[in-house]
């Protein structure tokens, strides 16, 4: 009889242990959430848009050509109306550079040797590496924002047109909303002119004349070619919080050798100057985040 009864509850305990198993795997699944995003400007995106991550190019294989200018219609037009909010608005924002010479392209998008001459390249690499300097910039929040962001001393971030552009493309992620707008090229002074607040080639020319001892260059003629502006807002706000500049300048020049250097003659030259300026904008109210520190 006891043994009867001992088998019983055996049988009984491991029932228990097969439930209590279960209920641990079921409680230790992970539960899924689903993360709502409240789109507040829908736009024209697609699937199939794509990024280079090299030259940030944003190519989109679905849109046929009318609707590609359609769309950049659109996307263009929300572009100016939000990057030219952000001088009314209190913020803190950091600003980063970067500046390069590389080789320029033909019309096939194949690269172009700068010139000939091994010495004159070597030269141009040099000048590359150590004396194109850049320095980081703050605004501090409350700041000002006209005289620090661009066009620095107007109330306006752009005062481009849609006839200076040459595509504008859009790309959501999530939260993050990213468009890529393209100048047409190359690019008139002018139009840079109308949002872009950066060095131009000049500063690259001067150090060419530190070597005057063995090269002088000639006068350059310059073209303004494949420019972008790319912006980065929250889709569910339509608040911009990042804004980077591409200012690419093809250079065209002459490079004659000056002493040790005399032998080399006169030696064609041609390179892109790449100047990268990125503006991070942070709205936090600094003495907010202190009042909540205190309580």
């Amino acid at each position: 009889m006891n043994k009867k009864i001992l088998s019983a509850v055996s049988v009984l305990l491991v029932f228990a242990f097969l439930f209590a198993f279960a209920g641990c795997s079921s409680s230790e699944e992970e539960e899924t959430t689903t993360t709502t995003v409240n789109v507040r400007t829908p736009l024209p995106t697609d699937i199939t848009t794509s990024i280079d991550e090299e030259s940030q190019v944003v190519t989109d294989t679905t849109y046929s050509p009318e609707a590609l200018a359609a769309n950049t219609k659109t996307i263009f037009e929300y572009f100016n109306l939000h990057i030219n909010e952000i001088k009314g608005e209190k913020a803190a924002v950091k600003m980063s550079e970067s500046k390069k010479i590389e080789k320029a392209h033909d019309e096939n998008g194949d690269s172009v040797p700068m010139s000939d001459n091994e010495y004159i390249n070597a030269a141009i690499s040099s000048l590359n590496k150590y004396m194109l300097h850049t320095e980081d910039a703050n605004a501090e929040y409350g700041d000002d924002l006209t005289a620090f962001m661009p066009v620095k001393g107007e109330s306006y971030v752009s005062a481009l047109t849609l006839d200076d552009i040459e595509s504008a493309t859009c790309v959501d992620d999530g939260l993050q909303r990213r468009i890529t707008l393209t100048l047409k090229s190359p690019a008139l002074p002018k139009t840079i002119e109308k949002a872009y607040d950066m060095g131009n080639v000049d500063e690259v020319m001067k150090e060419f004349e530190k070597a005057n001892a063995y090269m002088t260059v000639g006068e350059p003629t310059l073209e303004y070619k494949d420019c972008q502006i790319i912006i980065t807002s929250n889709v569910e706000t339509d608040e911009v919080f990042e804004i980077e500049y591409v200012k690419n300048i093809d250079v065209k020049t002459e490079v004659t050798g000056q002493g040790t250097l005399e032998e080399v003659g006169t030696v064609p030259v041609t390179f892109r100057y790449r100047h990268t300026v990125k503006y991070s904008i942070d709205r936090t109210n600094p003495d907010e985040l202190t009042t909540l520190a205190e309580k």
